[in-house]
């Protein structure tokens, strides 16, 4: 009886770890503003490789990260992946934080990105995809899923996104 209970249990714990791994895997909604007006469904991206990098325009490696960041997107191009950038700066003037769209659209240009600017300036995405720290690149794979979360951006890396080429090379065979 002892033993049919430990079986039973062990199944169920086993059950409710995949369960909770498949939860965890699933990608929730995400739509996002660019910062040209258009709309961002990562749904609709489906069968592509979406790199998301969040970041804000106070981060202090921005001017840093930014330009690996379109180095990253360049090595990329035309392959299946998109990337792109997600400010967490927010759209409401008078706030701490504050940018217009034009000005984020400047800073960008300023630090070498040429790659879509996008807007989650409520970080309702930011929350949706369990992200506590800035910058976060989360890397998307086709199927939709959240493949990577990688925390931080080190300049002083030979190759700062070197863990991130490899993984996108894998996704990308």
């Amino acid at each position: 009886m002892l033993r049919q209970l430990k079986i039973k249990l062990v199944l169920t714990l086993a059950a409710l770890a995949l369960t909770a791994g498949l939860a965890a895997a699933q990608t929730p909604q995400v739509t996002l503003r660019s910062t040209d007006g258009s709309t961002f469904n990562l749904a609709d991206h489906r069968g592509k490789v979406v790199v998301l990098s969040f970041g804000a325009t106070w981060v202090p490696l921005a001017n840093k990260e930014l330009p690996a960041l379109q180095k990253l997107a360049d090595r990329y191009a035309g392959r299946g992946a998109a990337l792109y950038w997600v400010s967490t700066n927010s759209t409401k003037p008078g706030a701490k934080t504050y940018i217009s769209d034009a000005e984020l659209e400047s800073f960008a240009r300023q630090n070498g990105l040429r790659l879509p600017v996008l807007r989650d300036p409520d970080q309702t995405a930011y929350r949706a995809l369990g992200l506590n720290a800035l910058p976060t690149l989360v890397i998307i794979d086709r199927d939709g899923h959240v493949h990577r979360k990688q925390v931080g951006f080190d300049p002083e890396q030979a190759e700062p996104y070197g863990e991130v080429v490899r993984i996108l090379d894998q996704l990308l065979k």
